[in-house]
């Protein structure tokens, strides 16, 4: 069970950091191919940020469930999936909004 806190509070922490970093206007952190037809770079990194920072949320609190026990840490490792896969889909929509699509 440590480990998975370890792990989880450590992967939270830094996709906080980063979210919060791209929120911030370092949108040079995304990889470039995803930002080639992006015209509006404030917007995008605050849309980006926004989410990859409530990733990092989302690990924290998944981390944090542990201490209450086996049941609560199951529940939590299902909220951070779910909740990972909500932020997945909501990433391609800010994707296609700011760059036009996915990969282009």
């Amino acid at each position: 069970m440590i480990p998975y806190i370890i792990i989880f509070y450590a992967v939270g922490f830094l996709l906080l950091v980063l979210g919060i970093m791209i929120w911030r206007g370092k949108t040079k952190l995304i990889h470039a191919y995803h930002q080639k037809n992006v015209t509006d770079f404030k917007g995008y990194g605050k849309a980006m940020g926004k989410v990859v920072a409530g990733q990092g949320v989302l690990a924290v609190i998944a981390a944090s469930t542990a201490f209450f026990g086996e049941r609560w840490m199951v529940i939590g490792v299902w909220i951070f999936f779910v909740g990972f896969c909500v932020m997945f889909l909501i990433l391609y929509f800010i994707q296609r909004k700011y760059n036009g699509s996915l990969f282009s």
